[in-house]
């Protein structure tokens, strides 16, 4: 009997292991993925951002991220040569994507190889840009950059300590007129910008005589005991908030921020003698890794909504024309964020300097090292 039943015991075994093997299979498909399966979703591409301090939303920030699967990496810098000095470091532009510069740095840039023409077939929204800012005086039909935000330069106070100040430059010029303690703004065109206007020159001059002329009125007045120092606009008028000093030269924006939340205790002015008008614009580096993300980029700025919801945060004026319609109207109306009448009349905008600028350099340079 054992030999009769051998047969069917093989056969009985073999089956057995045919089955085992089935299971086995079937336990591999099902635990891998099945041919139906939606791929995984593609890594958040990195977009690197070169910018001043607290000059966008988060909430923009989120928003693009959200929208194009993208992580925005921000470096912070407080002043055009700093800027310029990451920026032109040993291949750093191949660092950075997108960089927010000063209009007026920007002919610069292009010269040294550091910026790249864009792409306006990947810009549709350029055409909400205001078309003062893309005529040949700006970037001739925005070739290399398009504008972000602008302003101008003004003198944040302690409306308490001098509730009668007068307008003017001589409250940080001229010394019997300097009622306290001041800052002056650690910015090379806009500090000697506004001390060539209070000299009754142009803020844009070539003539090294005027150059120098405002050099040496700088000079004269950071050794003033009255003044203590340099500092970048947003510290600045954080130091005037905090009391630490009475008057700041700041940028109009960041002024505007904190004096409409203390209104009893801080003011603005525009000094009647006039002042500068910067523009900041958003440029791709010559050697953007992501150079396609970085006209997204660009183009979700431009866009009407985002583009007001950035001066409601900024408190700076928009370049956007579509943008300015959806602000709110005590926005568009303020003299301070919108100069109008006679003072806009006596504001001028940056220029490039060309070969001039050598001379602004070594005036800078003497000013600050003494």
């Amino acid at each position: 009997m054992r030999y009769r039943c051998l047969p069917l015991m093989v056969l009985a075994t073999l089956l057995g292991v045919f089955l085992l093997s089935a299971c086995s299979e079937k336990a591999k498909k099902s635990d891998g993925p099945s041919a139906s399966a939606a791929p995984a979703p593609a890594p958040p591409s990195e977009l690197s951002l070169l910018i001043w301090p607290a000059y966008i939303d988060e909430k923009i920030v989120q928003e693009f991220e959200k929208q194009h699967n993208a992580r925005l990496r921000m470096t912070i810098y407080d002043s055009t040569e700093e800027m310029e000095s990451k920026l032109a470091y040993g291949g750093a532009d191949s660092q950075y994507d997108v960089v927010v510069l000063a209009s007026h740095a920007m002919p610069r840039l292009v010269r040294r190889g550091l910026l790249r023409p864009l792409d306006h077939a990947q810009i549709p929204n350029i055409k909400n840009v205001e078309p003062r800012f893309s005529g040949a005086s700006f970037d001739d039909g925005n070739k290399h950059a398009v504008p972000y935000q602008w302003g101008t330069v003004a003198i944040i106070y302690n409306k308490q300590k001098f509730p009668n100040l007068s307008p003017t430059w001589d409250v940080i010029f001229d010394p019997p007129k300097m009622p306290g303690t001041f800052v002056l703004i650690d910015e090379m065109r806009d500090m000697l910008g506004v001390a060539l206007k209070y000299k009754g020159f142009s803020s844009n001059t070539t003539k090294p005589e005027e150059i120098r002329e405002a050099g040496k009125l700088l000079k004269e007045t950071k050794s003033n005991p009255k003044c203590l120092g340099f500092r970048a606009g947003v510290g600045a008028t954080q130091d005037v908030k905090g009391g630490s000093v009475d008057m700041a030269v700041v940028w109009n924006g960041d002024a505007s921020k904190v004096v409409a939340e203390d209104k009893e205790r801080l003011g603005l002015i525009i000094p009647k003698e006039g002042s500068v008008i910067w523009v900041d614009v958003l440029a791709v580096t010559a050697k953007a890794p992501h150079s396609e993300l970085a006209h997204k980029f660009i183009d979700f700025i431009l866009r009407p909504e985002i583009g007001a919801q950035l001066s409601l945060f900024t408190k700076y004026a928009s370049p956007n024309t579509a943008s300015q319609a959806k602000l709110p109207a005590e926005e568009r109306e303020n003299p301070l964020i919108y100069p109008t009448g006679e003072i806009s009349t006596r504001l001028e905008y940056h220029r490039d300097l060309g070969e001039a600028s050598k001379v602004y350099d070594e005036a800078w340079t003497a000013i600050k090292s003494n």
